[in-house]
């Protein structure tokens, strides 16, 4: 009997699971005696509006994740060779012995043979050294940036040759001409290459400082050996842009004629001789002892264009030797004739070739523990896995166009640099995509593909 009474149990038990079921509401009745409780966290999806990203905000109870995603910008790829009656026209001046010069700047939109082309007002075909692809990629980032004002130049270092030229401005014309942006901390570039081909520093050199990393004021910039407690090395400061310590630096060992010699040799107040208009950039170089410090340091009056900052970066790259910029590789006449062929020139040498490469090296920190950290970390997904990358940036309120200027100046790889590129953001916000990004996004597109 007991044998029996144990099977019938068991046989009803088995009868009991197969009707219910293992996930029957047998466990999900709660006014059963012992429920089974489950607990889930539930993302509900809320729609965010925003001008610069279509983006979803996920909510739960402890963070709220933002999943933005980028407006499309849909342009269509440029046939091989566009037809003549619509190829863009320009005005061409040539004079014998010098290179041409166009007016006004193109858009690079037509093509002849695959190469970037336009025909000038007296059916001359002239071609450009654009690279189709990078000019391409230049113009969708310039698109996407939320910033009203934004210009990107591309420049293979050696030769000079311009390989992308984008800009966007509701205000100003060939932005990328354009001389009025305030230089800021770019200027550094001038002040470690002075004081590096004088010997008065060397990479390692540790200055002595107080304040915050950018505070630059009449307390802080005078050296004083009872109050500075901070020490920073020269390359560490120029990858992070301390200004305090390149406000030492001009005050210890550069003089203001030494300081403006070496502006003028970077270009300042000179001419590029580029083939289209290029506004010539400027340098104000103080006398005295606290306009020194902060021209030294990014906030003098020193403006640049993006063309030029492209051009500086190419020659600290190019071994200290500084390419003439170029724009029109060749010229043909209406029948065919070859009329004008480029060639590369050097402008001048910037330092010796000792002095821009170590500037060019000193330049890596500024991506790998400096202001651009973020943009080229290993840990985040923008990095460039394998390329060494040289790079500046300067931020600082400008007025012509207004708003905040976001530069961002580099070269890549630093073991044989192939592209330097110049990114100049400027957003009357304050809020706007950041210049490293767009200028990484150029990198990665010519190294990469």
């Amino acid at each position: 009997m007991k044998v029996r009474s144990a099977m019938f149990r068991l046989v009803s038990a088995l009868l009991l699971l197969f009707i219910c079921g293992t996930d029957s509401a047998w466990a999900k009745t709660p006014d059963r005696k012992y429920p089974q409780k489950t607990t889930k966290k539930v993302y509900k999806p809320v729609k965010y509006k925003s001008t610069k990203y279509k983006s979803v905000k996920y909510k739960s109870t402890k963070r709220v994740y933002f999943v933005p995603t980028p407006r499309p910008v849909v342009r269509p790829e440029p046939a091989p060779n566009t037809p003549l009656a619509q190829m863009e026209r320009v005005g061409l001046q040539m004079n014998r012995g010098v290179a041409p010069l166009i007016s006004p700047l193109p858009q690079f939109s037509s093509r002849l043979g695959g190469q970037v082309a336009s025909l000038s007002r007296q059916n001359d075909f002239i071609f450009y050294s654009i690279d189709p692809a990078l000019q391409r990629r230049a113009q969708e980032l310039i698109d996407r940036a939320s910033a009203p004002h934004a210009a990107i130049v591309a420049m293979e270092p050696t030769s000079g040759r311009i390989l992308a030229i984008a800009e966007k401005s509701p205000m100003i014309s060939n932005l990328a001409m354009h001389a009025g942006f305030p230089a800021a901390s770019l200027f550094k570039l001038v002040t470690t290459a002075a004081a590096l081909e004088n010997g008065a520093i060397q990479p390692s050199s540790l200055i002595a400082f107080r304040g915050g990393t950018y505070t630059l004021n009449q307390w802080n910039f005078l050296p004083d050996a009872r109050k500075d407690h901070q020490i920073m090395s020269v390359a560490e400061a120029l990858g992070k842009s301390c200004n305090p310590v390149f406000a030492r630096i001009a005050l210890k060992h550069l003089s203001p004629k030494t300081l403006r010699f070496y502006a003028q040799t970077f270009g300042f107040d000179t001419d590029l001789g580029l083939e289209a208009p290029l506004s010539s950039s400027h340098a104000v170089i103080p006398e005295d002892s606290y306009g020194l410090s902060r021209t030294a340091a990014g906030f003098g009056d020193v403006r640049i264009s993006p063309v030029h900052a492209a051009a500086i970066m190419s020659g600290i790259a190019n071994h200290g030797m500084l390419p003439k910029p170029r724009l029109v590789e060749r010229v043909l006449n209406s029948r065919g004739d070859l009329v004008y062929q480029a060639r590369t020139e050097i402008v001048r040498h910037l330092t010796r070739t000792e002095t821009a490469n170590t500037l060019l090296n000193m330049m890596e920190n500024t991506t790998t523990l400096g202001t651009s950290r973020r943009e080229f970390s290993r840990k985040s997904a923008l990095s460039l896995a394998g390329i060494k990358v040289a790079a500046k940036t300067g931020t600082l309120k400008g007025t012509n166009p207004p708003g905040l200027n976001n530069w961002f100046i580099a070269a890549a790889p630093i073991q044989n640099p192939r592209i330097a590129v110049s990114v100049i953001v400027v957003d009357p916000r304050g809020l706007s995509s950041k210049a490293s990004y767009l200028g990484r996004e150029m990198i990665e597109k010519y190294l990469k593909g």
